[in-house]
């Protein structure tokens, strides 16, 4: 098209219209960068006239919104360059000085003839050094080209200076030049780099200073989930109206005296019917609504391969295949940087943490009233390990009933892979929200810009991509950040501040009375049967002990129980189990993960009722270096 989109349809996807389209009218930008689900298939804007294909891929999209242009090239490294129309490769040949046709036909000069010949038929070059200069060519000489280049980390990668290659710099510099020669704009010229990472394309060509626009292509929304899963199992709007009309004249058809009267009606509806796309087979129970939801996270093509994983297996879709394919295909997507899963336990199956769990309880509730001032952006929960920290993130995502993302760490030993990774994290939860977030063992990521890494800034420029996300206002509600933490003290500031992390929590190790009753969940939790009137002389036994060490002694009395040929635990197998078991962790260990997270809590109301009981025996132990310290500004700061 001569002007991009002057005369383009009004349908179109939100972000190339505002990315795209209004910039490069605007004279923003000529050059543009697109990042994100390049995969994606979109609404085809022509499907009155083409209703056999109601969903392209974004290719198909550009090669129709592009289709009145003068000049139209794609260009892959690996295959070369492909034309829109025929015609346009012979005037690409023409302006590119690479001779055509209109040469060969000369008849003047026999040896020139025969040598514009030769040139006709001879393969476009693939390699960029050579293909880049030629394009430039055509952008610098014609009026209206759209230039897309497939896989533009390839040409123009993302890595320091000293490790790049001669034509690797070339071909930033050559890119960067395209977005900045006046003539380019001035010809209506339009250039496209396609790359799933920003972050794998040159960081010169990622400034604003290069003025190349940077426009990131969303996974579909609830909306477009939604007509896209409509389409799939019932039609399009215009498919169903046809379905009516068809039912319709067959009544008419069956009470008429004639009946060939509408027959040739008839024929033509079943002909025009018979155009559209399958449809694919859905369960009994199936609800849209639902299964929008259970989506959330997936693209239309994903969506699409469940369906047709479905169709393969002779089975109709349902929410349980959907939600089982679902994990199994994020997790290949994203697995190498987070988990997926599903959540197990709610608050009413964790034992203990009185007052911990009536806050996540207040957390569920403004959740379910949309109060999104009234949602933690980030919440920060400290204490030894073992005391369900967890479990309690879990109940969380369960109750909320969101997506649920254990983070794992972005590091990578290759040059640029740690922020190419840190990127896709980062889409992931876009993608996914609302969502919960476990950042478990958040000490030991990307935690503190102080410390020494002689790493070139990679540790502090994922720093920065996380505190920029975490400050977005727009995930407020959208996506709950939850960072795990044995030692705050080993996290960045900045990443504990309020706005990122609004809550700091201790959970500490549990009182007599919460011992006994995180007995009983896991009795309950496990299904083991049991003889055991009160577990309050457990407890105080196991004094010290955290929830995970009463998890495994509970399991394990049920095996001691078995091998003494009982059905039923008892109090002599749980007695064994308690004197059995050797806690992980050392004292000296417990005590000083303990007083950190007292010393970094944001709440005096949160903390455990026996704190100040806890704090005085860590005193008389005396095992901590520098508890005295800690104690000290405990103390100081009146928080026992």
């Amino acid at each position: 098209m001569s002007d991009t989109t002057k005369d383009a349809p009004a349908i179109l996807p939100d972000w190339f219209t505002e990315g795209v389209v209004s910039r490069f009218q605007a004279g923003i930008a000529s050059v543009f960068i697109l990042h994100g689900d390049i995969t994606c298939l979109t609404p085809n804007p022509y499907a009155d006239v083409e209703p056999q294909w109601p969903y392209i891929p974004l290719q198909e999209l550009l090669a129709r919104v592009f289709d009145e242009r003068d000049m139209v090239i794609f260009y892959n490294i690996a295959t070369g360059m492909r034309f829109l129309k025929p015609e346009m490769e012979k005037q690409f040949r023409k302006v590119a000085e690479l001779g055509g046709e209109e040469d060969a036909a000369a008849p003047t000069d026999p040896v020139a003839a025969a040598k514009a010949s030769l040139a006709a038929k001879r393969q476009l070059p693939r390699e960029p050094e050579l293909v880049l200069p030629l394009i430039e060519k055509a952008l610098t000489k014609m009026d209206s080209v759209a230039v897309v280049i497939e896989s533009a980390h390839f040409i123009a990668p993302e890595s320091s200076g000293a490790s790049l290659l001669a034509n690797e710099r070339t071909h930033i510099a050559r890119l960067r030049t395209w977005a900045q020669d006046a003539r380019v704009k001035q010809r209506s010229n339009i250039v496209l780099l396609f790359t799933d990472l920003a972050s794998k394309i040159s960081e010169e060509l990622r400034q604003s200073s290069s003025r190349i626009g940077t426009v990131f292509i969303p996974k579909p929304t609830p909306e477009e989930r939604k007509l896209y899963i409509e389409r799939l199992t019932k039609g399009t709007p215009e498919e169903q109206g046809v379905e009516r009309q068809l039912a319709a004249l067959e009544k008419k058809r069956n009470k008429a005296k004639d009946k060939d009267e509408v027959t040739d009606e008839l024929a033509a509806l079943k002909e025009r019917l018979d155009k559209f796309p399958r449809h694919f087979e859905t369960s009994k129970d199936f609800d849209l609504n639902v299964l929008v939801n259970a989506t959330q996270g997936m693209s239309l093509r994903q969506i699409l391969e469940i369906f047709r994983a479905a169709n393969q297996a002779k089975r109709p879709v349902d929410l349980f295949y959907v939600k089982e394919k679902k994990k199994e295909i994020l997790n290949a997507e994203y697995g190498d940087v987070m988990e997926i899963s599903d959540p197990q336990w709610d608050l009413k199956e964790i034992g203990g943490l009185v007052k911990q769990k009536a806050y996540f309880a207040s957390v569920l509730e403004s959740i379910r009233k949309g109060e999104l001032r009234l949602i933690p952006q980030g919440i920060t929960i400290m204490g030894p390990p073992g005391t369900g920290k967890t479990a309690l993130v879990e109940a969380l995502a369960k109750g909320a009933g969101f997506n649920f993302v254990k983070m794992k760490n972005a590091r990578s030993m290759w040059v640029g892979q740690s922020e190419e990774r840190t990127e896709r994290q980062i889409q992931g939860l876009w993608a996914l929200a609302p969502v919960i977030v476990m950042n478990d063992e958040a000490d030991l990521g990307e935690a503190n810009r102080d410390a020494p890494k002689g790493d070139s800034g990679v540790s502090e420029r994922i720093m920065q991509a996380w505190m920029r996300f975490l400050s977005d206002p727009r995930i407020r509600g959208r996506v709950v950040m939850v960072n795990c933490t044995n030692r705050p003290d080993r996290m960045d500031a900045a990443m504990k501040r309020s706005g990122r992390s609004d809550d700091r929590i201790a959970i500490l190790m549990p009182a007599d009375e919460e011992r006994a009753a995180i007995f009983g969940v896991m009795f309950r939790r496990y299904k083991i049967p049991m003889v055991i009137p009160s577990f309050a002389p457990f407890a105080r036994k196991t004094k010290g002990l955290s929830g995970a060490d009463i998890e495994s002694i509970t399991l394990k009395s049920f095996r001691f129980a078995g091998e003494s040929s009982k059905e039923k635990v008892d109090e002599a197998a749980l007695n064994e189990a308690i004197v059995d078991f050797i806690p992980s962790a050392s004292q000296a260990e417990i005590d000083l993960m303990t007083l950190l997270a007292i010393s970094e809590s944001s709440s005096r109301r949160l903390l455990p009722e026996n704190t100040r009981e806890i704090v005085r025996d860590i005193k008389l132990r005396n095992l901590v270096s520098g508890g005295e310290e800690i104690i000290a500004q405990i103390e100081a700061r009146n928080i026992v």
